[in-house]
């Protein structure tokens, strides 16, 4: 993996900018509910949030 490429996947974002992003703009509800306003997230940990929810069983 070169140097740009490691940069770009350690960038953290803010829920705000998480909702606003392109590439969340279909699950912007879910996030909304998923993510904490404090903290940040990069995208692959907003990834995994969606996936392990999307996941979980019905009660």
């Amino acid at each position: 993996m070169t140097k740009k490429d490691e940069k770009k996947e350690d960038t953290t974002f803010t829920k705000a900018q998480l909702l606003k992003s392109k590439k969340y703009s279909e699950r912007v509800d879910l996030l909304n509910v998923l993510l904490e306003d404090s903290k940040t997230y990069t995208s692959k940990e907003v990834d995994e949030l969606v996936k392990d929810f999307m996941n979980k069983e019905v009660k």
